[in-house]
């Protein structure tokens, strides 16, 4: 009886933790990232300024009734007006803005002649002061596949850092559990592409893997610093 009754436990135990490790390896959404860059940045002192969501998606048109449709499509399920047209000898691009109090938005839709695999991209942007998941709830309505999505959050360090900005670089690495790969080092920035194995998405440099980046830019009134995933998009 002791015997069986051991067995069921292992057992019991063995389910437990099976489920525990699933919950465990479930994809970070990029909500989630988001969410952790800025914690980040508020741990160590810094007031978040502006936040920036921008996806990217790329199909394959053919021809110009395509494109139209396909505009036609995104203009509906983004409630978009209408859309700025410039037309090249090499194409055509399709541009929509909207500007709230909260936030800002910009779709590009961008069509090229050249009979290529991937010849059409689908750019969905926003950005803002203060972050909510609400602003981006939309995206799988305009895109139909699943996109290269880049996240980035820019802060102002609350005092002046005395001293070296990689100790400080190396602080933000260490609460989001990255570890540095390469680094730009000089006496008013630095810059490091990181990797945390928790993130599912990477890209490869050097044969490492990277899918977070921080830099910080000391000027003489302020010290700004950046975090994107997984890379900067931004300008700093």
């Amino acid at each position: 009886m002791k015997l069986k009754f051991k067995a069921i436990l292992i057992v019991i135990v063995s389910v437990v933790l099976f489920l525990v490790g699933y919950k465990e390896m479930k994809p970070i959404s990029d909500e989630q990232k988001m969410e952790s860059m800025i914690a980040a940045l508020e741990k160590n002192d810094a007031k978040v300024e502006r936040w920036s969501w921008l996806a990217r998606e790329t199909k394959t048109i053919s021809n110009i009734h395509t494109f139209q449709k396909l505009l036609n499509d995104v203009k509906e399920e983004a409630n978009i007006e209408s859309w700025e047209l410039e037309q090249s000898p090499d194409g055509y691009k399709a541009t929509s803005y909207k500007k709230s109090s909260s936030h800002e938005e910009r779709i590009v839709v961008t069509w090229s002649k050249e009979n290529t695999k991937e010849n059409t991209f689908i750019i969905f942007e926003v950005s803002g002061a203060k972050w909510d998941p609400k602003y981006v709830q939309n995206i799988d309505k305009i895109l139909s596949e699943k996109p290269i999505i880049y996240t980035c959050v820019q802060g102002v360090l609350n005092d002046k850092i005395e001293g070296v900005l990689q100790n400080k670089t190396n602080q933000v690495l260490k609460d989001l559990s990255a570890r540095a790969i390469e680094q730009i080092e000089e006496r008013a920035f630095v810059s490091v592409s990181a990797y945390n194995k928790k993130w599912n998405d990477a890209l490869s440099t050097n044969r490492e893997k990277i899918n977070v980046q921080i830099a910080i830019r000391s000027t003489n009134n302020k010290d700004t610093i950046v975090v994107g995933t997984p890379i900067i998009t931004s300008e700093y």
